[in-house]
């Protein structure tokens, strides 16, 4: 296969690509707010594969908690009570159903959370300072569990909503087990469990700590409760056992470990293909029956929806305003040479937008700053570029070998800019803060694309002209 051919696949499949991640962000644009709210409503799977805006850009709240600290027991430390509140928050704000939340430490006691699209912030914060309530439930796996869980999936009716009013579906209270009903599982909206009624409560628990143990060293997580909820306990797992125990906090299924034998002094592990972070969150989610301490609301910021329109729109008309002055520039000075030119800067926004909604990075008004940077960086290469061919041709070499000089003399002159560059948003990215690391996200990825389109894609139409006899003297 020739060198042409390569790089044409590459290009056109990375095109293609580009294009298949797009579209689901082009077709969510088109919605009107109607469907869009619709849609965030019931979950929509397009949610996922959309591009994501910041709070700067789609409006929201942002929030900045305080865990008081003077109110924590002699025995809890501050680390670990942002810790537990920083999971109670996260679940609660899940169950809230926005769809790109920010949940965050921050210093030694702050937490920061940004709710973009939210347009309730009371009920936010009402929520978030709401007492949890962690339940212990074994999942019920008879005929009529199923038969129950059938009929929610054919209506498509979320644990919730059939939690919130069971009489308005009587054929599934009907097949339902006396006394049990249905939850979802954390972090997967289709895995639904029926479970009996609450067997013990997070009150009776005392501590829950991640160890490590069992036959090959692996994380655990070992569970200790209180003199009445070690009765209890070993109530639940003599009558039990081979039996899943379901361990649900605010109406969602953390984990459901299989009870082995019975427990008797209080005193239980969780074992599973847990990582050690995986452990640590389930410890925390344990222990995390109610907040450890009361937090505040120290900072509240809303920003409309209105706003953040401005800001998509005002952003967005300096964009098109900049790319089409560059886009003329180029024309008009290097000509034939510019066309090509633009076509790479073309692609590089598009490519650069397309790793933005696949890899679900959040796009800033810092990110857009850093797209602009992006831009300027590839307009430079290209510069470099065509100047040092235009050298070549001053020198009088013919079309074909200045441009071949032009690429190969000026390569490394623009590897080393991009990678000094690219060093730097490194260290944005692992030291800045939140629109900091926006900003460093698309400038690393943009340097990256930039590289790509600048040498690989000009060179590659260059090729293809000469090959076709297309292009047999060249003017810059």
């Amino acid at each position: 296969m020739s060198k042409i051919n390569w790089k044409l696949w590459i290009t056109v499949l990375l095109l293609a690509f580009s294009a298949w991640v797009l579209w689901p962000s082009i077709n969510w644009m088109m919605m009107s707010s109607d469907q869009k709210e619709q849609a965030e409503k019931e979950k929509d799977p397009i949610l996922g594969k959309v591009l994501k805006l910041g709070l700067d850009l789609k409006g929201g709240t942002h929030l900045l908690l305080e865990v008081d600290s003077s109110q924590l027991n002699d025995n809890v430390k501050i680390k670990d009570a942002v810790d537990r509140a920083t999971e109670i928050i996260r679940n609660r704000i899940d169950q809230f159903g926005v769809a790109e939340p920010m949940i965050a430490k921050q210093g030694d006691k702050w937490i920061v959370i940004q709710l973009p699209g939210i347009k309730d912030p009371k009920a936010a914060k009402a929520l978030i300072g709401k007492t949890a309530l962690l339940e212990f439930r074994i999942v019920d796996k008879s005929e009529q569990a199923g038969e129950a869980l059938d009929l929610l999936l054919d209506k498509k009716i979320t644990p919730a909503q059939y939690r919130e009013d069971p009489l308005a579906y009587p054929d599934i209270t009907a097949a339902m087990p006396e006394g049990a009903s249905v939850f979802e599982s954390k972090g997967d909206d289709s895995s639904y469990y029926v479970l009996s009624k609450t067997l013990l409560t997070g009150v009776a628990l005392t501590n829950a700590k991640v160890e490590f143990g069992g036959q090959f060293g692996q994380p655990i997580v070992s569970l200790e409760f209180n003199k009445d909820g070690g009765r209890i306990f070993a109530d639940i797992t003599e009558r039990n056992r081979e039996k899943n125990l379901a361990i649900v906090l605010d109406g969602i299924v953390q984990s459901a470990p299989v009870i082995r034998v019975k427990i008797p002094d209080g005193k239980a592990v969780i074992e599973g293909s847990f990582s050690a972070e995986d452990a640590r969150l389930l410890a925390t989610v344990l222990r995390a029956g109610a907040l450890p301490a009361p937090v505040k609301v120290i900072e509240e910021r809303t920003v409309g929806p209105s706003l953040g329109d401005d800001s998509i729109k005002s952003g967005f008309m300096s964009a098109l305003i900049g790319v089409v002055v560059v886009f003329v520039f180029m024309i008009v000075y290097y000509r034939f040479s510019g066309i090509i030119a633009d076509i790479a800067l073309a692609l590089n926004l598009i490519m650069l937008m397309a790793a933005m909604a696949y890899f679900q990075f959040t796009l800033t008004l810092p990110g857009v700053a850093g797209i602009a940077l992006t831009l300027a960086m590839a307009v430079d290469a290209n510069v470099l570029i065509l100047e040092r061919i235009r050298e070549e041709l001053a020198s009088g070499k013919t079309a074909r070998v200045a441009v071949d000089a032009g690429y190969q003399k000026v390569f490394w002159t623009i590897f080393d800019a991009n990678l000094t560059t690219l060093i730097a948003a490194v260290f944005l990215f692992q030291f800045g803060t939140g629109p900091i690391k926006g900003f460093a996200v698309t400038l690393s990825i943009g340097l990256i694309i930039s590289m790509f389109t600048a040498i690989t894609v000009t060179k590659l139409i260059y090729e293809f002209l000469f090959k076709e006899n297309l292009l047999l003297g060249i003017k810059i």
